[in-house]
């Protein structure tokens, strides 16, 4: 249907993408320095800091227009592993971030080392509807070896392009909850009531899954 550049004057890396409900098309990856073509009244527009921070495009039908493209990330590293639009063309990035300063609403969890993140960016790109880090002491959201955090932009192609150590998904349900699965290597990952396995069980990681009311607040329905 189309396939083009996006304009940027600084290195970024393609890590997701998703479809929106009109079939424009939402892009995201992570973005190395203070040259990324956000657009005038972006949620963020300058970059936070650290090594990389996430960057998010969303591009018309035709891919002819940017419809909106943001920074989002706080004065460490960020890196996108899911995206996910509603219906009315909200964006739910799923995540895992470094920074102690990211614009967090709620939290879950101490936090420590990489700690996952749940943001959902409204339909003009401009505002958080609501933004949640979840995390244990250990490192959240990272598939087995925290490979890419300390990397140079040259480094590493593979790990770039392909994002291993980066692999969770999202996804919303009828109501528009949110559902994840990821991986914790945190014995104190903030699980939830009664639920199926309350406790870490060993070994390098175990499995997450999490359910989220839609405006991402620290109302969560269910982590196991």
């Amino acid at each position: 249907v189309f396939c083009t550049f996006t304009g940027s004057k600084i290195s970024n890396w393609g890590f997701t993408a998703t479809p929106g409900p009109d079939g424009s098309f939402f892009a995201g990856g992570i973005v190395f320095g203070t040259a990324f073509p956000f657009t005038t009244g972006a949620l963020q527009p300058v970059y936070g800091g650290g090594s990389f921070d996430v960057g998010i495009i969303k591009f018309n039908t035709s891919g002819t227009t940017k419809i909106y493209a943001t920074y989002l990330g706080g004065s460490d590293s960020e890196t996108p592993h899911s995206l996910f639009s509603d219906a009315q063309g909200n964006l739910v990035v799923l995540g895992r971030t470094y920074s102690q300063d990211f614009p967090f609403r709620t939290t879950a969890g101490p936090g420590g080392g990489a700690d996952m993140f749940v943001a959902k960016i409204n339909s003009s790109g401009d505002a958080l509807i609501g933004c949640m880090r979840i995390g244990g002491s250990g490192n959240d959201c990272v598939n087995i070896n925290d490979q890419a955090r300390n990397h140079s932009e040259r480094a590493d192609v593979l790990i770039r392009n392909y994002g291993d150590d980066s692999r969770s998904e999202v996804v919303l349900d009828g109501s528009n909850n949110i559902l994840v699965a990821a991986s914790s290597q945190s014995s104190d990952f903030p699980v939830t009531g009664t639920v199926f396995q309350p406790a870490f069980a060993g070994g390098t990681q175990d499995a997450v899954v999490l359910k989220i009311d839609p405006i991402v607040s620290n109302k969560r329905r269910k982590v196991t």
